[in-house]
């Protein structure tokens, strides 16, 4: 399969991945009416830690020093990533905070100049400025609308660029099935001493297992299709098309909770999906 295919590929694969954790948050936004954040992170890591682990059987392997060192910092990116997205979540709306994880994209560049020492080609950039364009439309950001809160949103946008990079580094040396094993049992083991600081209960209530379920279900299809989407085509050609997942959450919010999106949040979906389209010419023009 050629370049071209495989980045074609790659967005298809991002697509589908924002579709499916716009329904992981949906679920965890309602689950952390019952449960702390931090115990939902441990039960929702160690549900599809467990998932896989039959998958890892025999194809476990010695890895250099090296390729645990990308490991951890995939795993610590992701877990960052998601931890602060659901804190967020208790405190702004569910198409804000998934606005500000979007500015993942934004950040990649640097986590790739830190990592790499390399710097993006500068037609790359430009998806990415007119998708940061659509986030300041849906954001509409006043003195009167800003709150700390969105710091921690965008917070988490960093730990998902992170992980985006060391996936793609990944990719190159480990099977996909490894790299999320490996995130999902570092994520538990970080979550739990932090669950258990807060004085949080490993027990559940009844009333929330259906909804750490579809959690749990959501995560895992939505991480390994995002594994797949930055297996196939570098994070600075696709990661511009997560901006899509903004627009499934403002469904979400119109149809859950009756927020009806602005002018500006229609503006800004529109420079959002104008990103996507210049992405896809660009991948198109690659091959």
């Amino acid at each position: 399969m050629d370049d071209h295919e495989l980045v074609k590929k790659g967005i298809l694969m991002t697509i589908a991945y924002a579709f499916v954790m716009s329904l992981t948050a949906l679920a965890a936004k309602q689950a952390q009416t019952m449960i702390a954040v931090s115990t939902l992170v441990f039960w929702q890591s160690l549900f599809c830690a467990l998932i896989l682990l039959p998958q890892m059987r025999g194809r476990w392997q010695k890895r250099p020093l090296l390729i645990w060192k990308i490991h951890f910092l995939r795993s610590f990116g992701g877990f960052i990533g998601f931890l602060f997205y659901y804190w967020s979540l208790n405190h702004i709306p569910l198409v804000e905070a998934s606005l500000l994880r979007t500015c993942a994209p934004l950040c990649v560049p640097f986590i790739v100049l830190i990592l790499h020492k390399i710097r993006i080609p500068r037609a790359r950039w430009l998806p990415l400025i007119i998708g940061f364009i659509g986030v300041a439309f849906v954001i509409h950001p006043t003195p009167d609308h800003l709150n700390p809160w969105h710091i921690v949103g965008f917070i988490s946008a960093i730990g998902l660029a992170l992980s985006m990079v060391t996936t793609r580094m990944l990719s190159q040396q480990v099977s996909g099935q490894e790299t999320l094993f490996v995130y999902f049992f570092v994520s538990t083991v970080l979550s739990l001493p932090l669950m258990l600081l807060q004085g949080d209960s490993l027990i559940l209530p009844v009333a929330v297992w259906p909804l750490v379920a579809v959690v749990t279900v959501t995560l895992y299809v939505g991480m390994y299709l995002y594994n797949l989407a930055y297996t196939y085509a570098p994070a600075s050609i696709v990661s511009p098309i997560s901006y899509v997942g903004v627009v499934f959450s403002g469904f979400w919010g119109w149809v859950v909770w009756g927020h009806v999106p602005d002018i500006y949040a229609i503006l800004g979906m529109l420079f959002i999906f104008s990103s996507i389209v210049i992405s896809t010419r660009m991948a198109r023009n690659r091959g």
